[in-house]
């Protein structure tokens, strides 16, 4: 069988009927995406590594959201996303450039400018720490803006408003899942992760739209995570101070005041239609044959 047979086999079948209904894949798709963030990462990488710790733990989640990104993908090629190419795209990839400010801006710059933000951690660790970040944004944009997201536009209509609850319906859902951090123990700080999350998501969609292509929003979450974890994962010093939440507030603002601009301007229900596949699902066809 040649490769061209074998890929048309793979993608655009859509064997699970996702197509024909996206509220039971969505939540199917969310109880597997809870299933994979619970899996006990840090003993799965004290069983390699020998020891517990930051280490550890980062090694086996690592390894989990590889795992979950490696079904997720083939569940996408399955459906026929349109959501791994690059060609013909640099115009959207160009736009999307001015959210890379969003996630340096999350990088303690102040505090390491002063002096006060340390990183003591070696090159293992950080190694380490930025694969996890990679497996993180890799795993989450391939489940929400790869999968989840068209799958939300296929059930809005065919417009701008469409498009715009699009977004907002992935981007909650997106936040609401942080939620499962407060098994851990009750932490007023998680409600703040899901506002900032559900905010990101909104951005990673506009990314999705203007790119159509799920890594550029997964290196983009990925960025996100690196900036702002690493100095609490593996340095010492204050995160934040009253310089770092003004920047923060003026960089979110400006990058909201762009994702309007853009979802006004430049993206058209044309374009977001070819995250469709292009195969018509069994419904479809029935309607397009007069049953």
């Amino acid at each position: 069988m040649s490769a061209n047979k074998k890929k048309a086999r793979l993608i655009g079948k859509d064997r699970f009927a996702l197509k024909d209904a996206p509220v039971f894949g969505v939540v199917v798709i969310m109880l597997f995406t809870l299933g994979i963030v619970l899996l006990p990462g840090e003993k799965l990488g004290a069983l390699l590594l020998g020891e517990k710790g930051v280490d550890a733990r980062n090694l086996g989640n690592t390894i989990f959201r590889a795992a979950g990104t490696a079904v997720m993908v083939l569940l996408a090629l399955d459906i026929g996303w349109d959501i791994f190419g690059f060609t013909g795209r640099g115009r959207g990839f160009l736009l999307a450039l001015p959210f890379v400010a969003v996630a340096v801006n999350n990088l303690p710059i102040v505090g390491l400018a002063r002096g006060t933000v340390h990183v003591h951690a070696g090159a293992g660790s950080i190694a380490l720490f930025a694969a996890n970040c990679l497996a993180v944004g890799l795993f989450e944009e391939t489940v929400f803006r790869g999968v989840i997201f068209p799958l939300i536009l296929r059930r809005m209509k065919d417009d701008r408003m469409g498009i715009f609850w699009a977004v907002v319906v992935s981007s909650v859902l997106f936040g609401a899942v942080h939620l499962v951090n407060l098994l851990s123990g009750f932490n007023p700080a998680v409600f703040l992760q899901v506002g900032y999350s559900t905010l990101i998501g909104a951005m990673c969609a506009m990314v999705m739209l203007l790119t159509r292509n799920v890594f550029a929003c997964a290196f983009l979450h990925a960025g996100f995570n690196f900036c702002g974890l690493i100095a609490d994962e593996l340095g010492s010093g204050p995160v934040w101070d009253g310089a770092s939440i003004a920047l923060t507030a003026i960089v979110g603002v400006l990058a909201a005041a762009y994702g309007v601009l853009l979802l006004v301007k430049w993206i058209a229900p044309l374009g977001v239609r070819k995250l469709y596949a292009k195969q018509q699902t069994e419904t479809e066809k029935k309607k397009s044959d007069g049953q």
